[in-house]
C-alpha cells in the first residue's frame, strides 16, 4: 500500500509491496507524488514493473531528489530557501543523465540564474547542486561542477567562501540587542548570543533542546553535518562554554518552557529576523552566519589552540577552520 506524506516543504511517496524492493520518490506537492504512486502499484499489479533504480539513479532531478531524501529519512529540515534553490535545479537539468553534464552546461544555467538573482544567491544554489552530486558517489570522468564553480569565481561572478570574513564592528552588537523587538522577535536576542559566545551554526543552534545541555557536566550534545555519516549527521559533544551558559540563563524567559529552546518551525526564520533587524538599524552587510565567524575569531584571541577550536566549532579540516582566523592587529594589546 502506498503511503504520502508530507517532508517539511516536500511531499515523499512510498510503495511497498511484498516482492519488491521499496520504492521512495519525492515531489515538490502531493498531487504527483499520489500519480507516481498509483503507477506503481499499478505497473506490480499487472507484473509489469522494471527496476529502473539503477537508471534513474543517474538522473540530475533523480539524484537531487535522493539528496532529499538521505535529510526527511531522518526527521532533519530542508530548509525553504534551499529546497527552493535544488527544486529549480531540477527543473532545469530534468531528465539529464549525470554523464551528460558538462561545465558549460552548468556555466549556462549560471549565466542566465545571474540575470534574475544577486551573486549570493547563485553561490548558494552552485553549493547546493555540487552538494547533491557528490552526495549520489556516482563517478565521472570530469567533474563538471568543480569547473564551472572554479570558473565562476575566476570570473567574479560568485566569490569563494573564503572571501568573506565581516565581523563585527565596534557599537554593531548594541544597536542589534538595543533593537530586538518585545514580542515575537525576543527569542532573537538569544539566538545572536548563544551565536556569538559557541560558534554554532544556524541549524545547531535551532536544534537545541534542554535535554542536549548538561549544565551539571558542562557539556552539550549536538548533531552535526558530516558527510561521511549516514544522514549526513553525527553526534558531537562539545564544552558548555562559560558564555553560552550565561546567556541561556540571561535568556531562559524567553526561550522554550518545554524541552525545545526556539519555537520557531525553521531555522531559516533565525536568519529571516535577523535581516529584518539589521536593517531596521541600518548595518550593512552582516549575515546570521557571520555571527559564527565572530565567535571562532574570538576564541582563538582568548588564546585557545586550533585543536580546541576545531572541537567547539565542529570543521572537518584545519584548511576550512583557518579561513575563520580574520584576527585584527588591534586586538593583540601590548604583544
Amino acid at each position: 500500500m502506498a503511503m504520502i506524506r508530507q517532508r517539511g516543504k516536500s511531499w515523499q511517496a512510498t510503495v511497498k509491496r511484498k516482492g519488491y524492493p521499496n520504492q521512495v520518490k519525492t515531489f515538490t506537492s502531493k498531487a504527483p507524488a499520489a500519480a507516481w504512486a498509483r503507477r506503481i502499484e499499478t505497473s506490480m499489479d499487472n507484473a509489469s514493473w522494471v527496476d529502473t533504480r539503477v537508471q534513474d539513479s543517474h538522473i540530475i532531478d533523480q539524484i537531487i531528489d535522493n539528496l532529499i531524501y538521505s535529510y526527511t529519512r531522518f526527521g532533519l529540515e530542508v530548509c525553504g530557501p534551499k529546497l527552493g534553490q535544488l527544486n529549480m535545479l531540477k527543473r532545469h537539468f530534468q531528465g539529464q543523465s549525470i554523464h551528460d553534464l558538462t561545465a558549460d552546461d552548468i556555466l549556462d544555467f549560471a549565466a542566465d540564474r545571474r540575470k534574475e538573482v544577486t551573486a549570493s544567491t547563485l553561490q548558494y544554489q552552485m553549493y547546493y547542486f555540487k552538494q547533491a552530486l557528490t552526495h549520489s558517489r556516482i563517478r565521472t570522468e570530469v567533474d563538471a561542477i568543480d569547473i564551472a564553480i572554479t570558473e565562476l569565481k575566476k570570473k567574479k561572478i560568485i566569490m569563494g567562501s573564503e572571501e568573506r570574513d565581516r565581523r563585527l564592528e565596534k557599537g554593531e552588537y548594541e544597536l542589534l540587542m538595543g533593537a530586538v523587538g518585545p514580542q515575537r522577535s525576543r527569542y532573537l536576542a538569544a539566538a545572536i548570543d548563544i551565536a556569538i559566545e559557541s560558534g554554532m551554526r544556524q541549524g545547531e543552534i535551532h536544534a537545541l533542546k534542554w535535554s542536549m545541555i548538561d549544565f551539571d557536566k558542562g557539556l552539550i550534545t549536538l548533531w552535526r553535518k558530516n558527510k561521511h555519516a549516514e544522514g549526513g549527521k553525527k553526534k558531537a559533544v562539545i564544552p558548555l562554554l562559560k558564555g553560552v551558559r550565561e546567556a541561556l540563563v540571561r535568556h531562559q524567559n524567553v526561550l522554550g518552557k518545554a524541552d525545545v529552546l526556539f519555537e520557531v518551525q525553521r531555522a531559516a526564520s533565525i536568519s529571516d529576523a535577523f535581516a529584518k533587524l539589521r536593517k531596521k538599524v541600518g548595518i550593512h552587510d552582516l549575515h546570521f552566519h557571520d555571527l559564527r565567524h565572530e565567535a571562532i575569531s574570538r576564541l582563538f584571541e582568548r588564546g585557545m589552540s586550533v585543536a580546541q577550536v576545531r572541537l567547539i566549532s565542529g570543521h572537518s579540516s584545519l584548511d576550512q577552520l583557518s579561513r575563520y582566523v580574520n584576527l585584527r592587529a588591534e586586538d593583540f594589546g601590548g604583544y
